[in-house]
């Protein structure tokens, strides 16, 4: 009898993968694998990379820790010049950016020494193997100066390479190794730190007494701002102070600063006092002297004669006693007394100018400086031509002569007839006369130290035509009057030609108590004594006609 075999039939779409399906799944995951291959090679490399960047960073550290173990007075010790020169040319640019000034060397070292490998800091390569890679150090020792800090300047700024300031040693350590990451497979760390190598602070708790600094006797100037710092030795902190006795207007800081502005003058007898922590005191006495400032006293220019014996005070006051006087500019005949200012002597024989300078220094903080012309030449004289005489109409022309002083001159004129001018320049009086009568007319010459010398000169101007005005009386040959205090005066001004039924009289600078009327009559009594300049004006119409006289009232 046969057998017949039953079984289960496999469920819908689970027949399993077909060949095609496993070879396109293979495919995806290998794809997949080549993508993540670089990053998962990347990422291995980055984190070899950061490894040995923090081995760097711990190998530097070390070196800087055998740095800051040292002596700052041993940082040097050993490293010769000729060793630090091979080093420097060798250093990379890395290193030579942090050190300006370059490397240091040992200064006890002869010059001949080639020392460097056996120094505290070595000036070759130190090897430092870590797992498989080895790194190398190497310390560079140089110097820097810092700019010192004080309380208007929060930023104390970089150590540089000059020579000014708080020096201090740089030291720049450098760690070397091999990576593939690095430019050229060399890597390098550097890292660098500044050491002082100022001597170290000694604390000591038993402090001797304090003792104040003698300021010695001062001296200050009334008006002027005070600014005296008061030091001291020893004690313990804080210290107190006070003090007795201080000019008026000065006062004493807790930290012994006298500032102020001293109001009065005098002498004073100054006690400063210092107490520590512990009680005790010391004091220092001394003077204060508030004196006048200093005032040096221009003389002006001088003018002199060749060949004269002069004696002239550049006089100063106040200040401090003693002052001292010096000079310069003065020719070799002649000095200036250094304790009194008094420059005497003989001027010299030759015309010239000298530039003088002299200064003043007291015994305190005060120096001033006054400058003057001395010339050396003859005195100025301007000679009097006389008395001068014209005609209404006359083209005048008065040339006038000045000699000496100091050229060049200025000329000047006042109360010149009518129509006249002088040239400021020449001292010429050219110009047509228009007006007579009687004139008396200042001339004036000036020298360039400004020296005058001056004359009067009576210019009398005569009538032309008949029809000419002038005036008559007082009489032009002899005008002047004099009359005695308290008297009548009796006088009447006559003139002629014109319209005389015209005529108006008028006068200035008569003496006080005397009057004139429009029709020429005087009268009144002089009140005052003394020579007065009248100045008589007759006016007709268009026309006028001057005259001057001197009316004395005895």
């Amino acid at each position: 009898m046969a057998t017949v075999r039953t079984g289960t039939a496999a469920p819908p779409g689970d027949e399993g993968l077909s060949l095609l399906e496993v070879l396109m799944s293979i495919v995806v995951i290998g794809t997949v694998m080549a993508s993540v291959a670089p990053f998962l090679v990347r990422s291995l490399n980055v984190s070899d990379q950061q490894r040995g960047d923090q081995i760097a960073v711990q190998v530097a550290n070390d070196a800087l820790e055998r740095v800051r173990g040292l002596d700052p007075t041993s940082l040097l010790t050993g490293r010769s010049k000729a060793a630090t020169d091979a080093q420097w040319s060798k250093a990379p640019a890395e290193v030579k950016d942090l050190l300006p000034a370059g490397l240091a060397a040992d200064p006890m070292l002869p010059v001949t020494s080639t020392a460097g490998l056996r120094a505290p800091l070595p000036t070759e390569e130190n090897p430092f193997p870590v797992n498989d890679m080895t790194f190398k150090q190497q310390w560079y020792v140089g110097r820097c100066w810092q700019p010192k800090a004080d309380a208007t300047h929060t930023d104390i700024g970089a150590c540089g390479g000059t020579a000014t300031g708080v020096p201090f040693f740089r030291v720049v350590v450098s760690v070397t190794w091999k990576h593939r990451a690095c430019t050229s497979g060399n890597c390098i760390y550097v890292a660098s730190t500044l050491v002082s190598n100022a001597a170290d602070p000694v604390f000591d708790i038993k402090r001797p007494a304090p003792t104040v600094t003698d300021p010695g006797n001062q001296y200050a100037y009334l008006g002027s701002p005070v600014n005296l710092q008061i030091g001291s030795t020893g004690g313990r902190l804080p210290l107190t102070w006070t003090a007795t006795g201080l000019p008026a207007g000065l006062t004493l800081s807790p930290t012994a600063l006298v500032t102020g502005t001293p109001t009065a003058l005098g002498t004073s007898t100054v006690v400063v006092k210092v107490t520590d922590k512990d009680g005790r005191t010391d004091d220092s006495t001394f003077t204060w002297t508030v004196v006048n400032e200093l005032v040096l006293t221009n003389p002006g220019d001088q003018l002199t004669r060749p060949s004269t014996a002069v004696s002239l005070t550049v006089a100063a006051t106040g200040g401090v006693t003693p002052r001292a006087w010096s000079a310069t500019g003065l020719p070799a005949s002649m000095t200036i007394n250094p304790t009194t200012g008094v420059i005497s002597g003989t001027t010299p024989a030759a015309i010239q100018t000298l530039n003088v300078t002299v200064t003043v220094k007291d015994g305190g903080t005060r120096t001033l400086t006054v400058a003057f012309v001395w010339r050396i030449a003859p005195p100025l004289v301007l000679p009097n031509p006389g008395n001068q005489s014209a005609t209404i109409g006359d083209n005048g022309d008065y040339p006038l002569a000045a000699s000496g002083g100091a050229p060049p001159y200025a000329w000047t004129a006042a109360n010149l007839p009518a129509g006249l001018t002088i040239n400021p320049t020449t001292g010429r009086v050219s110009g047509i006369l228009t007006q007579g009568t009687r004139y008396i007319t200042t001339i004036t010459v000036t020298d360039s130290m400004g020296i005058k010398q001056t004359v009067s000169v009576v210019i009398s101007v005569a009538n032309r035509t008949g029809s000419d005005l002038r005036i008559t009386a007082p009489n032009p040959a002899s005008p002047n009057q004099t009359t005695a205090l308290g008297a009548t005066v009796s006088l009447t001004a006559t003139g002629l030609g014109a319209n005389k039924p015209s005529y108006q009289w008028t006068a200035t600078g008569l003496p006080p108590g005397v009057a004139l009327a429009p029709d020429g009559v005087f009268s009144g009594k002089p009140t005052a004594k003394g020579v007065h300049r009248v100045t008589l004006t007759l006016t007709s119409d268009q026309s006028v006609a001057t005259m001057m006289f001197d009316w004395t009232v005895t």
